[in-house]
């Protein structure tokens, strides 16, 4: 704070405010990705062994989940509101 007056800081991607959609596993069964979506729709990667975060190809991602985890491709992008 500074002068008394407060920031506020927004995240745009944010794993605690985020829905949590799946985990990517490797070929050898090892958790290497957990895959998130915003409030406003944008699904963002969380890499496990570099703690990073990253925005993927949305169409990409989208059709990963449909072929992968089609029970959540359901619930995510058809019957979303």
């Amino acid at each position: 704070m500074i002068d008394g007056k407060a920031k506020e800081v927004t995240r745009l991607f944010d794993t605690n405010t985020a829905t949590k959609i799946c985990d990517v596993v490797n070929a050898f069964k090892y958790k290497v990705q957990e895959i998130y979506i915003t409030k406003k729709g944008v699904v963002f990667f969380r890499n496990i062994n570099e703690n990073t975060l990253e925005v993927p190809s949305q169409k990409e991602v989208k059709k990963w989940i449909g072929e992968n985890e089609p029970d959540k491709y359901i619930k995510y992008f058809v019957n979303a509101p």
